[in-house]
């Protein structure tokens, strides 16, 4: 099997943050990110922004732990269900309530002794909230570092906690002991806590054998308050566990499934927690969110304070996005001090500056599109041999089947609600054949009047396919933006796969 010289896989494989083996030794850091982190530690809320593909998750993902390695304790939320689209903020608290009790648990159960930095008071409060927000999904971690703790047993730090926890750890990873929020208390040296005089401060004389009942809309139903006075109390014992802040990143907003990836439904989802600045000011606490350039505007108008939540745009230049690509070639590379570079795969420089543009500033556009590069030469290499650079017909045949097969309806900010009719606007541009064109060539190209000319073009400019460039002897000169369409019309390409 034929693959790149110095190279033992395929470097382009994966496009996602999630996908990625080791994202640390890839990641190219956006201009803002030092600015960003800085901000974040010191208790700044900020709002990352950017196009689809920009690397978001990617930022949110190193950021979540670099922050934990600096003194700071990250909490990510990704998923959100059972949290309505609207009038929504006592969900968004009580999911920032429990991803922080579940964080403080899974420090507590890994560093038993801190329990002695707390007072008795936060401690009986901490084994009610675990009580309380006790779920599948803190038993799953508990079971997995369980595992690890007996695994590596042999490490002093784990013998001494193994030791004191072995029948405990062996009857969980042998599931002779079911997982069970007391199990949990126990492992990090909490009480159980019966006492309701410790907690009557929260939500009344609540016992504790009552409260797991409560669902996530009872919780809320006591206010926003209750809720903010919780998140208050296990800042204070996330203090005195000697973390310096909490940061919470919110990433993945726009692909919950209720959504459904439109601009104004994530606006809706995401106004109520935005404009809570008795939350954004809390002492320790910073929000950051990952949202959609497009969503920013829409908030902008509902109201959003953007100078207290200020915006950090992800963007990159086209040498940064070759930056990316080397970086990933080096990690992939065998011989690392020769290593492959986007330079010797595609030696032509104007191939590159194709590549580059055809991108559109997205590293995960730019990966798919070397991908598609990768797959053709492999496809094609009729010796079977190693490949040092990419064959001109190779990225001649990859760069139209990119163009060609590119995911367009993506990129825009709302939900399109007839597919086929959005790709026939395209097709329809691409038979204009050039990426400038006025009305008058439009009613040329298509026989058709000027009035139904000026109906496409409103259709073709809501779309965003085009916009007005200039005037020349009062027509309107139109521009196609997407650098891919523009591509195609100059390979003499009609329509789309």
């Amino acid at each position: 099997m034929c693959k790149i010289y110095n190279i033992s896989d395929n470097p382009f494989a994966r496009f996602s943050a999630e996908e990625e083996e080791d994202l640390r030794s890839i990641f190219l850091k956006p201009r803002y990110y030092d600015a960003l982190k800085s901000n974040a530690r010191q208790g700044n809320s900020r709002i990352l922004v950017g196009q689809r593909g920009l690397g978001k998750s990617a930022t949110i993902h190193m950021l979540f732990e670099d922050l934990k390695a600096n003194g700071t304790l990250p909490l990510l939320i990704t998923r959100y269900e059972e949290i309505p689209l609207s009038d929504n903020k006592g969900y968004f608290l009580y999911k920032i309530v429990q991803s922080l009790t579940k964080s403080l648990a899974e420090h507590l159960y890994k560093n038993r002794k801190d329990a002695k930095l707390l007072s008795k008071e936060q401690r009986g409060r901490l084994s009610y909230l675990v009580e309380m927000f006790y779920d599948d999904e803190i038993a799953e971690d508990y079971l997995k570092q369980a595992q690890i703790i007996k695994t590596k047993k042999r490490n002093n730090w784990f013998r001494r906690l193994f030791n004191k926890n072995l029948n405990l750890i062996n009857g969980v990873v042998n599931g002779a002991i079911k997982i069970t929020s007391s199990v949990v208390r126990q492992s990090m040296g909490l009480p159980e806590n019966n006492d309701t005089a410790t907690n009557t401060a929260i939500f009344g004389e609540i016992p504790i054998n009552e409260i797991n009942s409560l669902s996530m809309k009872e919780v809320v139903d006591k206010g926003n308050d209750k809720i903010i006075s919780i998140l208050r109390l296990l800042v204070d014992i996330a203090l005195s566990l000697k973390y310096e802040s909490i940061v919470v990143l919110f990433d993945k907003i726009d692909e919950f499934a209720a959504i459904n990836a439109d601009v104004n439904k994530v606006a809706e989802f995401t106004l109520q927690i935005l404009t809570d600045t008795d939350l954004l000011y809390t002492n320790k606490l910073s929000i950051v969110f990952s949202l959609w350039s497009e969503v920013k505007r829409t908030l902008n108008g509902r109201g959003v304070r953007f100078d207290k939540f200020q915006d950090i745009d992800i963007s990159w230049r086209d040498e940064e996005l070759e930056h990316i690509i080397d970086k990933r070639l080096l990690f992939y590379s065998i011989n690392k001090k020769a290593p492959v570079t986007l330079k010797s795969l595609i030696p032509f420089e104007n191939d590159r500056k194709t590549i580059l543009s055809l991108a559109g500033g997205s590293p995960r556009s730019l990966i798919s599109l070397m991908n598609r590069l990768y797959d053709e030469e492999m496809g094609n290499n009729a010796i079977n041999s190693d490949v040092v650079s990419f064959s001109p017909a190779a990225i001649s045949k990859g760069l139209i089947e990119f163009c060609r097969r590119f995911d367009y309806e993506s990129l825009q900010p709302s939900r399109i609600s007839d597919k086929n009719n959005y790709y026939n606007w395209l097709n329809k541009i691409l038979l204009m054949k050039k990426p400038y064109f006025t009305i008058s060539e439009l009613c040329g190209v298509f026989n058709i009047k000027a009035a139904t000319a000026r109906t496409y073009i409103s259709q073709m400019e809501k779309l965003g396919i085009i916009l007005p460039d200039a005037s020349e002897n009062d027509d309107t000169i139109y521009r196609t933006m997407d650098p891919r369409i523009c591509y195609l019309m100059s390979r003499g390409v009609s329509s789309l796969n």
